[in-house]
């Protein structure tokens, strides 16, 4: 047997590297439930405001690949998860934004209290849709 290990030294080392490698990568590090695109079902890439855009009309994130396949399938100016007619103005993508929220959709409160965080600088009324959206 050690006349044999001598021959194999080297390749069970190379094997207990990758059984360690493999217990690594498997502890559980996974990716959160919205950062796939819900078309594809593909790993969005970071930073996902770059490869994705939120759509209003039904409170998905879809990447910019499906948006890009749908507008050349035919779809044009319409939403490629739900086929709805993307808004034209601002206006339009709040009125389809309070509609989700009205219809209690967790992403679109949740979209709806960052954005009131960050852009209307209203911390507590951010809090509160936050808070309804956990």
């Amino acid at each position: 047997q050690r006349a044999h290990r001598k021959k194999h030294k080297n390749v069970c080392k190379e094997r207990a590297a990758e059984l360690k490698d493999e217990k690594l990568y498997s502890q559980g590090h996974e990716r959160a439930e919205g950062s796939f695109c819900p078309l594809c079902v593909l790993a969005i890439p970071f930073p996902l405001e770059q490869h994705a855009t939120f759509r209003a009309c039904c409170s998905k994130l879809v990447c910019n690949g499906c948006s890009l396949a749908a507008h050349k399938g035919g779809l044009g100016e319409s939403c490629p998860f739900c086929r709805s007619p993307l808004p034209k103005n601002r206006e339009e993508t709040l009125a389809m934004a309070q509609k989700r929220v009205a219809a209690k959709d967790p992403e679109a409160i949740c979209q709806r209290g960052t954005h009131a965080k960050f852009n209307d600088d209203d911390v507590p009324r951010a809090t509160e849709l936050l808070t309804e959206a956990a």
